[in-house]
């Protein structure tokens, strides 16, 4: 019986002894402070790229007067601070770019910014107006540690255009303190630092770094009590009663003695339907009801969040436990069912539904955000609107794709939004109203389906379109760019080499927006529908007194010219010296058929004093066909 008792309690020591290797480690908190020292002007500087490298400020109505709100680096080493009134800044910097201060966007961009972060730790908190807080723990060893991560946060932000600095510690006062004034790119407080280590961390920092209020900072500071140092040699209720509560109540937070709670961003709803049934399904017809159904749920879900899908995901699961999956996408954000249904219908027959189906799901695995716009006076014409995509910073907060946003956007000459795929239209070119609403609308439509349609078959890398490039010679101003944003030089018109001609952008539209570009059309001087691609030599034999011709004669055939418009002179870029300059016409020939005709400048003679170029009077002038009207 001795031995029983004796066998019995080693087992009972082993298997205590077992559970205590095996028990889990606690998991230490961890924070990462996001400090954003110029957010609020290079969030416009996002979309106004060209203020990058100008004095750059922002302003604020202050009782009746306009101050500086924020400025870029270039304007505070200019002695634009923070404050200065705007009749100050515009004489000690004359050419200042100024910008109007908006708070309110500020704070949702940071929120935006925050909901971004969430690819790094499901617990993120916009700390306003220019910060935000990482709760890291747990998670740093997925990136390679703390210090990988923090760098990879920063190098990201970096690509959106955006400077930024870093605090880890294992409290959220201590981490916002050595982010603001640590002085260093990352601030970090080890982890399992003791006390007296996170004193010697803290103590340099000035006492504005517990994040105190202006007036208590300043009252402490004008008693000598400047430094966080200073701070630990009064005891907390004599500090209380001279300063009140928050100088003790901050200090013991940023030490971590005292718990900080952060009230982190709930993850926005997921845009997915889902339907269940309670039998199997087979039929061919009861699949598709079942898909119509879910589209219907899920484009509510997206009108009602302001969004648009831009890919959705079926996932049919069946009986076996094999699941079937259908992708389709669109060419821009669609929250309408009809469009979507037609994309499915093409490829649920590849659904071998096997002995049935028993669960369906639809998800929208990138949406995002509509911004409508009424172009009628009536609900007859319809609702249109538009999405801005492409940079974190100028979204409202929404849910989209997965992949990384990538970096920041090029510099583009108009406003880069796009149009949408289905009774939405781009913000952007003027409103049209009246009875030419409707025809807009359809055509609008009509263009999306077939790009949707084709973008699923082929891939939407394989479907270009025209969109402007900066250059003053017509062939080199529009370039042909794939719809997922890539631009291959094989799809340049003069890389082809198959086509004499070349179309310039889509017969009858005037300034193309939207599926056609992400800029504007130049309009300041008319512009036919094709190009020569490369311009045809003609054949002058007769002139006016004025240099320009009569007739001209291009494959075989003699055209008389009945009126002329021009000249307009067009050079090439600057670094291009060798190319001679143009005079472009517009000829109206007999039979009513306009052309583009222009005369090169052989042998051109530059003037020293403009830089700009002139005939040779011994040179015999060239002319070439290079477009078409109509």
């Amino acid at each position: 019986m001795q031995n029983l008792t004796e066998n019995l309690s080693r087992l009972a020591g082993k298997a205590k002894a077992g559970r205590s290797r095996t028990a889990p480690r606690r998991v230490s908190r961890r924070f990462l402070a996001v400090w954003l020292p110029w957010w609020p002007v290079e969030r416009l500087a996002g979309r106004r790229p060209e203020v990058r490298d100008q004095p750059f400020v922002t302003v604020s109505d202050v009782r009746g007067r306009q101050v500086v709100a924020a400025g870029n680096r270039l304007a505070v080493q200019a002695g634009l601070a923070p404050g200065t009134s705007l009749a100050d800044a515009r004489a000690i910097v004359p050419q200042v770019v100024v910008s109007l201060a908006d708070p309110s966007a500020d704070e949702q961009a940071l929120e935006s910014l925050a909901r971004w972060a969430f690819r790094f730790t499901p617990r993120v908190a916009p700390a306003a107006p220019d910060a935000f807080f990482l709760d890291v723990g747990g998670c740093a060893h997925l990136f390679g540690g703390e210090r990988a991560l923090a760098s990879e946060v920063r190098a990201k932000l970096k690509g959106f255009g955006l400077t930024s600095r870093g605090g880890l510690a294992g409290a959220p006062g201590a981490a916002w303190a050595l982010a603001r004034y640590g002085g260093k790119t990352l601030g970090v407080v080890p982890d399992g630092a003791g006390l007296a280590e996170r004193k010697k961390a803290l103590g340099r920092l000035p006492v504005a770094a517990l994040r105190l209020d202006e007036d208590v900072a300043a009252a402490l500071a004008s008693f000598g009590l400047d430094k966080i140092h200073a701070l630990l040699d009064v005891e907390p209720v004599k500090l209380a009663e001279r300063f009140g509560p928050q100088p003790s109540r901050r200090l013991a937070q940023a030490l971590g003695l005292l718990a900080e709670p952060l009230a982190p961003l709930r993850p926005l709803p997921p845009r997915e339907a889902r339907l269940a049934f309670a039998e199997p399904v087979s039929r061919p017809e009861d699949v598709r009801a079942a898909v119509d159904a879910l589209l219907e749920d899920l484009c509510e879900t997206l009108r009602r969040a302001g969004e648009g899908a831009r890919r959705v995901r079926l996932v049919c699961h069946r009986v076996d436990g094999r699941p079937q999956t259908l992708e389709v996408g669109t060419s821009r954000p669609v929250r309408r069912r009809e469009p979507l249904a037609r994309l499915f219908a093409e490829k649920l027959k590849q659904v071998a539904v096997g002995f049935g189906i028993e669960e369906m799901t639809l998800t929208a695995e990138a949406a995002e955000a509509v911004v409508e716009e009424q172009l009628g006076w009536t609900a007859a014409s319809g609702p249109f609107g538009a999405e801005r995509v492409g940079h974190p910073l100028q979204r409202r907060p929404h849910r989209v794709a997965r992949n990384d946003p990538g970096a920041e956007p090029p510099a583009r000459t108009g406003d880069g939004r796009s149009e949408h795929s289905s009774a939405y239209r781009a913000v952007g070119p003027p409103a049209r109203t009246g009875p030419r609403s409707e025809p807009v609308l359809e055509n609008s439509r009509a263009l999306a389906a077939l790009v949707d349609r084709l973008g699923n078959r082929f891939g939407f890398d394989r479907i270009v379109r025209p969109v402007p490039r900066q250059s003053w010679m017509p062939e080199r101003a529009v370039r042909l760019q794939a719809f997922d944003g890539q631009t291959p030089q094989a799809r340049e018109p003069r890389a082809q080499g198959r086509s004499r001609f070349t179309i310039l952008r889509p017969p009858g539209l005037r300034r193309p927006s939207g599926l056609w570009t992400a800029s504007v059309w130049p309009s300041a001087a008319p512009r036919p529908v094709r190009l020569a691609s490369p311009p045809q030599a003609v054949q002058v034999a007769e002139f006016r007194g004025d240099g320009v011709p009569v007739s001209f004669r291009f494959g075989g055939d003699l055209h008389w010219l009945r009126a002329a418009e021009g000249p307009e002179r067009l050079e090439a870029e600057w670094w291009r010296e060798d190319a001679p300059a143009r005079d472009y016409y517009v000829f109206e020939a007999e039979d009513g058929r306009r052309y583009w005709l222009y005369r090169e400048l052989c042998d051109p003679v530059r003037s020293a004093a403009s830089g700009s170029a002139s005939i040779r009077p011994d040179a015999p002038p060239r002319w070439f066909l290079h477009g078409f009207f109509g």
